[in-house]
């Protein structure tokens, strides 16, 4: 299988590198019109480099693209690739509001194109251990909450992404880049649209441009609450790159994260005590699943892990997350999608 890299500075590139050297994978040719990483990258392919995506397209034969890049450049990116029908996995947020991610969702469909995104949560072991505490995964979720603080926003520029703290190109800060697997993660276990959405941010701690803590607030119809706490406040290290811990409260049970592991308290046998459970809370772990997964849905004809369609109601609720804190966290009600 010929695949192509596009705009390979992206942080998140490195975390796929690995999976696309497995037998029957052929990386052909790579991207990178920021100079940073495409050189290292093509030598360890043996592949060919180039400084502009669409030359990449015009002249290479590929049977999948992973499209990475600035968020202002990831619809332009994706539309290109969606005129020469090449099946993609599109790096999230995908653009940077929901009218872009509508777009791309339209054409795709329209061209019957396969189109996967990162929205890894849904590979995740919380994800099964939420399954596995009660055989199913809970549909009576009351409220649940997310914190998920990264390191500070100089780790973009160490990266080679320094657009990422520029909000022309990234959109926004930690809330667009952070919180968008828990938007997508609360929609997934509830089972549920988001209807009302509110928030607050700031950019105290570093006082740069885009925001560097963000708190949302989102509401389904019928009540059930999803809070998500997002930042580049944590003082990290390499042995300790951020902090992530959770809340599930539902009619039945209880479940928070510890160090290493998720414990659950039954309502209904509360001599049982807490069970836990350990857990894998390094995120980065599952993008290699994400590739094997990705091109193995893209050959059977089978749907996407998370499509575009997934993105855009995403996006949806980030747009109302921005919106609202630009007005002081005022409630933002949503319309739904057709």
């Amino acid at each position: 299988m010929k695949v192509a890299l596009l705009e390979v500075s992206h942080w998140h590139v490195p975390l796929y590198l690995d999976a696309l050297e497995a037998p029957g994978i052929e990386v052909v040719a790579v991207s990178d019109a920021q100079q940073a990483k495409g050189e290292a990258i093509a030598a360890r392919f043996g592949c060919k480099l180039y400084s502009s995506a669409y030359e990449l397209l015009e002249r290479e034969k590929v049977d999948f693209a992973f499209v990475f890049g600035r968020h202002s450049e990831m619809p332009a990116l994706a539309e290109a690739v969606i005129a020469r029908n090449i099946p993609f996995a599109l790096e999230k947020p995908c653009g940077v509001n929901m009218s872009q991610v509508t777009r791309l969702r339209t054409l795709t469909e329209e061209a019957n194109l396969y189109c996967a995104v990162p929205l890894i949560f849904r590979m995740s072991e919380l994800l099964g251990s939420l399954g596995e505490a009660e055989g199913r995964i809970p549909s009576d979720f009351n409220y649940m909450s997310f914190r998920f603080v990264a390191g500070p926003p100089s780790r973009y520029e160490a990266s080679g992404s320094g657009w990422a703290v520029n909000p022309v190109y990234s959109g926004g800060g930690s809330t667009i880049n952070l919180a968008t697997h828990f938007i997508d993660f609360f929609r997934l276990l509830t089972g549920k649209e988001v209807a009302r959405v509110s928030a607050v941010m700031n950019a105290r701690t570093h006082r740069g441009a885009v925001e560097d803590y963000s708190l949302v607030t989102m509401q389904t119809e019928d009540g059930v609450i999803g809070l998500i706490e997002t930042g580049y406040s944590f003082p990290s290290t390499a042995d300790e790159q951020r902090e992530f811990s959770f809340t599930f409260s539902s009619d039945r049970m209880y479940a928070k994260s510890g160090p290493d592991r998720i414990e659950f308290r039954d309502r209904n046998q509360l001599s049982a005590g807490t069970r836990s459970r350990r857990l894998q809370l390094e995120t980065d772990i599952y993008y290699p699943l994400f590739v094997k997964r990705v091109l193995a849905e893209s050959q059977t004809g089978a749907k996407p892990i998370a499509s575009l369609r997934d993105a855009e109601l995403m996006m949806q609720v980030m747009d109302a997350a921005y919106a609202s804190a630009q007005q002081g966290g005022v409630l933002v009600h949503l319309e739904p999608i057709s």
